[in-house]
């Protein structure tokens, strides 16, 4: 189970990060052995069934297993070392070195002794407790008891005192975190923004989430400079955490409000944005739209939560699709009421669990075709019930990584955008028509494809070897795999963009068609798009990446 451990995963992890992996499997690889050790001592002792040999005999067999073990267990481990650092430079990331390996291998045998100790002094326990029973019944129901008493006492350990009390304690952090503003954001002047003196919304109540949501992007003169184009000021509303009463509902309304009151409703586009647990909105998301509409659209967001997305995991989800569905149905409400000759296009954006969250707004497909004009979901969680639907619909011949569903006429899973047009394998997709749907997910993210049923089932994704930046040195285990892939999602968002759950520069190219700038079908008064050719897009990605490294600076 070491070896397993160092085998590729789908992203690098420092020594650190390795030992907790390493000691964890190793842990478990033990334990199996131990229980495999007594089952068969148990069968031997009732079937009385003896094997013997000579001292010399037994001495050699003795030796022979161990120096086999040894030659195996060697090359196990230098293979993966050498296939890891492979499987590192498919994702641009470093590949371990020597030191990491020793680092990690220390770390795991501190680790795996600190487990182990921990379940002989539960057994010590169990024994005990099954001692003092048996003086008043029966050994078999004093052994049921002991057990049920120690699991409950695991359950109890586990659920109230180490998750809750992490829960609570990340909570106030995550709390304390929301108060602050972020270095280089700034309150916006222009009345396009909430948060502004003009605004119906105070920059203190929108968080820290949106203070830097609300402080970055591009002005009208940005995108000016970098279009050629006449622009207008990009608009972007968020309501902060309901405090003081105040419910998800009334922090919907505040958000239809804002729109009502900076002209949202006159523009190109609206793009409702489902944000992440702790209301952070991926700029990679956002600015793409800005550039490519001239500034002609409006974003808009709100926040339900001050904990990041994976304490939502542990706790319950529930509270991101109440929000989610609360903030589409008020801003789709307010649209459905304006004239349709003069209703914006609508669309819908999350990524992670924002993707997660929005996506429950709607019961099928057949549902989001109907209220929206497209969505882009970045980094759908494996969990999201309409993603694993789509994904068991695929046509055969088409990997999980990159499902062609009803020959993409609607929806398109895209690994990069280059997905768009040509399936993973290069074949050219049919005609796309209106509106479109777009999944982008990297082979290598994690958040993807994480699952329950990886612990014992081998997944397609795994089968098929299809992910461009997955090693193909990639195999499953029982366990091992999910283990590892878990292990491989604290990690993924410092992947480089276009790895893990790194979405960068890509989502622009997917905007143009998501948009359908340059099609002659497109359903919205955007400009017909033949501007924003290759370099175009090369030059929109130079110019986000430059605002947002701007902000990082000051």
């Amino acid at each position: 189970m070491y070896a397993v451990s160092v085998s590729p995963s789908l992203l690098p992890r420092s020594w650190w990060w390795q030992s907790v992996v390493s000691g964890v499997l190793a842990s478990l690889g033990y334990v199996v052995g131990v229980v495999i050790e007594s089952a068969g001592t148990l069968i031997l002792r009732l079937t009385d069934l003896t094997i013997s040999a000579s001292p010399a005999t037994e001495t050699g067999l003795r030796w022979a297993a161990f120096l086999i073990f040894m030659i195996w267990f060697i090359r196990s481990v230098v293979q993966s070392f050498i296939h890891a650092r492979s499987a590192a430079q498919l994702v641009d990331m470093p590949g371990p070195r020597i030191s990491s390996i020793v680092l990690g291998l220390l770390g795991a045998f501190v680790l795996f002794h600190v487990i182990i100790g921990v379940l002989d002094a539960l057994l010590w326990m169990l024994a005990t407790l099954v001692t003092f029973l048996a003086r008043w019944i029966p050994v078999w129901i004093a052994l049921a008891v002991g057990c049920a008493i120690i699991v409950a006492l695991l359950i109890l350990l586990t659920s109230k005192v180490i998750i809750a009390g992490g829960v609570t304690f990340f909570s106030r952090k995550a709390w304390e975190m929301n108060n602050r503003t972020a270095k280089g954001i700034f309150r916006p002047e222009v009345p396009e923004r909430s948060g502004s003196h003009h605004s119906l919304v105070s920059w203190a109540s929108v968080g820290g989430q949106g203070r830097v949501f609300l402080g970055r992007g591009p002005s009208r003169h940005d995108i000016e400079e970098v279009t050629g184009r006449e622009a207008l000021e990009p608009i972007r509303v968020y309501a902060g955490m309901p405090t003081g009463g105040q419910t998800l509902a009334d922090a919907a309304d505040m958000v239809v409000r804002e729109l009502e009151r900076t002209g949202a409703f006159e523009r190109a586009v609206i793009a409702v944005n489902t944000s992440t647990g702790s209301g952070w909105v991926d700029e990679w998301e956002v600015q793409p739209l800005e550039y490519l509409a001239c500034g002609n659209c409006a974003t808009a967001s709100m926040q339900y939560s001050y904990a990041p997305s994976s304490l939502h995991w542990m706790t319950g989800l529930d509270h991101c699709v109440e929000a989610a569905i609360m903030l589409y149905q008020a801003v789709k409400k307010a649209v459905d009421g304006l004239p349709a000759n003069q209703r914006p296009a609508l669309y819908i954006t999350g990524e992670s669990l924002g993707a997660f969250a929005s996506q429950a707004v709607y019961t099928d497909l057949a549902d989001v075709m109907r209220q929206v004009d497209g969505a882009l979901w970045v980094g759908t969680p494996s969990f999201t019930p309409m993603h694993q639907e789509l994904t068991e619909k695929r046509h055969r011949g088409s990997p999980e990584v990159a499902p062609v569903v009803d020959n993409a006429r609607h929806v398109r899973f895209a690994t990069g955008p280059e997905d768009l047009r040509h399936d993973i394998y290069g074949r050219e997709l049919g005609p796309w028509h209106f509106p479109r749907i777009i999944y982008a997910q990297h082979p290598s993210d994690p958040v993807v494809w994480w699952t329950g049923r990886l612990a014992w089932y081998q997944p397609d994704w795994m089968r098929e070897k299809a992910g461009r930046d997955v090693s193909p040195s990639m195999e499953y285990t029982r366990i091992g795999t999910y283990l590892q892939v878990l292990a491989d999602l604290p990690v993924a968002g410092r992947a480089p963009g276009g790895h893990g759950h790194t979405y960068h520069h890509e989502l622009i190219p997917m905007w143009k068609e998501l948009l359908g700038l340059g099609d002659a079908e497109r359903p919205n008064t955007l400009p017909d798009g033949q501007w924003a050719d290759d370099a175009m897009l090369r030059r929109i990605g130079h110019a986000i990446s430059a605002n947002i490294a701007l902000s990082e600076r000051q």
